[in-house]
């Protein structure tokens, strides 16, 4: 597979290394504070724009599926088929079938981040060398028809007083909680009831497992690739609550019957 990285190098890890250093210079040159953790968040809602439309897609579609499953259709098929999971999920299918919605519209738009996030992560550890070893390395990825990006590095990663090139520590653990935060709470807004009390119990063990592996994980990355996953995580959730509401983030609290009418007003 080493046949790939020039590959990945030129189509991914090389325009955002340069994207970076490109909006981190010109923040500098005005002497911003912070300038790279505002580059990162500025690169954050330019991969967000890009993406944005697959994102519409996706919630489009969820919004579809969520007023099917909170349908009088849906809860006559739950009672009729109660003890025959199998054909209770057949007709499930077909409902989705007839009314257009694909279940699965929203794995390639899950998917995208992935690859970005591998990117980015490359990139920050890139950018951050200081040993002439990874500043060498770092020549080779800039492009020829910038020189001021050169002469920007090793760039000052320092932000609101972290280091954005260091993993998380001391007021940086803040970081790793809002990765989990976020993650939850857009999880928690994007789940879908589910056809059978199996499924439900599944989707509740989901729900919290994932935010805590990704909250736990963030604690092993720069404290930039999470600025970034929260960056992310938050226009993901504003893009959500304009095209389906809260969704099922309050679910089980007093408030679920207001939110679920809002909803269905939207």
């Amino acid at each position: 597979m080493d046949f790939l990285t020039p590959l990945w190098n030129t189509l991914v890890v090389d325009p955002m290394i340069n994207l970076l250093l490109w909006i981190y210079t010109s923040l500098a040159q005005v002497a911003i504070p912070g300038a790279y953790g505002i580059a990162i968040i500025v690169f954050t809602l330019l991969v967000r724009a890009v993406t944005m439309p697959f994102y519409s897609q996706q919630q489009k579609a969820m919004k579809k599926q969520q007023a099917l499953m909170q349908g009088e259709a849906w809860k006559a098929m739950q009672k009729k088929y109660a003890k025959d999971r199998e054909k209770l999920a057949q007709e499930q299918m077909k409902m989705y079938k007839e009314a257009g919605v694909n279940p699965l519209g929203g794995c390639l738009p899950a998917l995208i981040p992935w690859p970005i996030m591998i990117g980015l992560y490359q990139s920050i550890m890139t950018v951050m060398g200081a040993q002439p070893e990874q500043l060498m390395e770092l020549s080779k990825h800039l492009y020829q028809f910038l020189p001021a990006l050169a002469a920007a590095v090793p760039v000052q990663s320092m932000f609101l007083g972290m280091d954005l090139a260091r993993l998380p520590d001391g007021i940086g653990y803040i970081i790793p909680a809002l990765v989990l935060v976020s993650t939850w709470v857009q999880q928690r807004m994007m789940v879908m009831p589910a056809a059978d009390p199996q499924s439900a119990q599944m989707t509740q063990s989901m729900m919290v497992m994932m935010p805590l592996f990704i909250g736990y994980i963030s604690l092993s990355f720069p404290v930039g690739l999470s600025l970034y996953w929260i960056v992310f995580n938050i226009v993901g959730i504003i893009q959500q609550y304009f095209t389906t509401g809260w969704g099922n983030l309050f679910e089980g609290t007093p408030w679920a019957n207001k939110v679920k009418k809002n909803v269905a007003s939207k």
